[in-house]
């Protein structure tokens, strides 16, 4: 079985993309994936390196993909990447590549629209996938001013991921606002792909332990969040630690010895027995918390994206708050100390945790349904 991915760098698509493509190589299929470097840095919003079997994947050359340096590293993804949305020269260079790839299934990104409709064209079975809550393609896409827009121009979200053999909303349904709405009848929910551990974890630790993660691509207010969250915690009684991505947050305020600022650290080392993650609400790192049951607080970067969404879910659900990008250190410190103090907070989380666990993990779920398209 022959499976071509046709993605770019939008930060959180990159997670759940590469956690089905791997879950595809570990069940025998070739898989060759076009637009983003799948063996090369850390997974945007997940706070984790490449995988260790990231090497089985197979990068395919794409002029909308994220490029390399001459010393390997990859290049900033730059304002050409717009050209995915409503480009009719990229739909004909995605139907070009599935004609010379020749797999056996297609899967798009649903932010691509332009390489869709070159997929749809193609006459192979094309899948979807949608990265995080069908409400905010709902808002974004389908109801919001873009849809609009690039509907004008021959690029309708919905007449596109509708022609698609298969559509996969790669997240929760519980939580999703959006899961029983009409416009997605037909949509197939396989839970997130992010997973959390096989047993449920151990207390908080003592001091309580809270975690700060940010986006790793650069989003506006961005170093101001890290230094005044930075400078809140310190002064309460916890042991935080600053996962930056590789961001550079300048100078910080002055050191103190409950907090440490680190670049890159898997998630998987710092959540078990966390007590809160500050962070700006990435569906992925919002989801890896979540199957830890670890509450969080939310300060969303990108009023375009679905991180304030994110944080309205999780406050209605108990199990956070959605405060500004640019609330002050004293704001953050009472937020997160309420947080911190609060046992229904943890407990919903916790309950999330569990349920998450009992469930088959999104990545194993997407896979099957992606196979079978390629045998329809």
């Amino acid at each position: 079985m022959k499976v071509l991915f046709l993605s770019a760098n939008l930060g959180g698509n990159v997670p759940p993309t590469v956690a089905i493509a791997l879950e595809l190589c570990r069940r025998g299929a070739q898989v060759d994936v076009a637009g983003i470097l799948v063996g090369a840095g850390p997974a945007a919003d997940s706070g984790d390196g490449p995988p260790d079997d990231a090497a089985a994947l197979t990068e395919v050359d794409a002029s909308w993909g994220q490029k390399r340096d001459a010393s390997g590293s990859p290049e900033p993804v730059g304002p050409a990447l717009l050209r995915i949305f409503v480009s009719r020269g990229l739909a004909a260079e995605a139907e070009a590549l599935i004609r010379d790839h020749r797999p056996d299934v297609v899967v798009v990104d649903c932010m691509a629209l332009a390489l869709i409709q070159g997929a749809n064209r193609s006459g192979v079975p094309v899948v979807v996938l949608f990265h995080t809550f069908a409400e905010y393609w709902r808002r974004a896409f389908l109801a919001g001013p873009f849809g609009a827009l690039v509907g004008a121009l021959g690029f309708s979200p919905r007449a596109l991921w509708g022609a698609a053999t298969l559509r996969l909303v790669l997240t929760d349904p519980v939580l999703d606002p959006a899961s029983h709405k009409p416009e997605f009848a037909g949509y197939v929910w396989t839970g997130t792909t992010e997973v959390g551990p096989t047993e449920s974890p151990l207390g908080s630790t003592t001091p309580p332990r809270v975690v700060v993660s940010f986006s790793t691509t650069s989003l506006p207010g961005m170093r101001r969040a890290y230094r005044n969250a930075i400078e809140a915690l310190q002064e309460l009684p916890v042991v935080a630690i600053v996962t930056t991505g590789g961001f550079e947050i300048g100078d910080s305020p002055p050191a103190a010895s409950n907090v440490e600022v680190r670049g890159f650290v898997p998630h998987a080392e710092l959540l078990p027995g966390a007590a809160l993650v500050i962070g700006h609400g990435g569906h992925s790192t919002t989801m890896k918390a979540l199957s830890y049951g670890v509450p969080l607080l939310v300060m969303p970067l990108n009023p375009t994206a679905d991180q304030g969404l994110i944080g309205d879910v999780l406050e209605r659900a108990g199990m956070g708050r959605r405060i500004s990008a640019r609330s002050d250190p004293a704001k953050i410190r009472r937020e997160a100390a309420g947080l911190l103090q609060d046992v229904t907070v943890r407990e919903r989380a916790q309950t999330t945790a569990a349920r998450l666990r009992s469930a088959k993990p999104g990545a194993e779920v997407a896979a099957t349904r992606i196979l079978e398209a390629a045998r329809s």
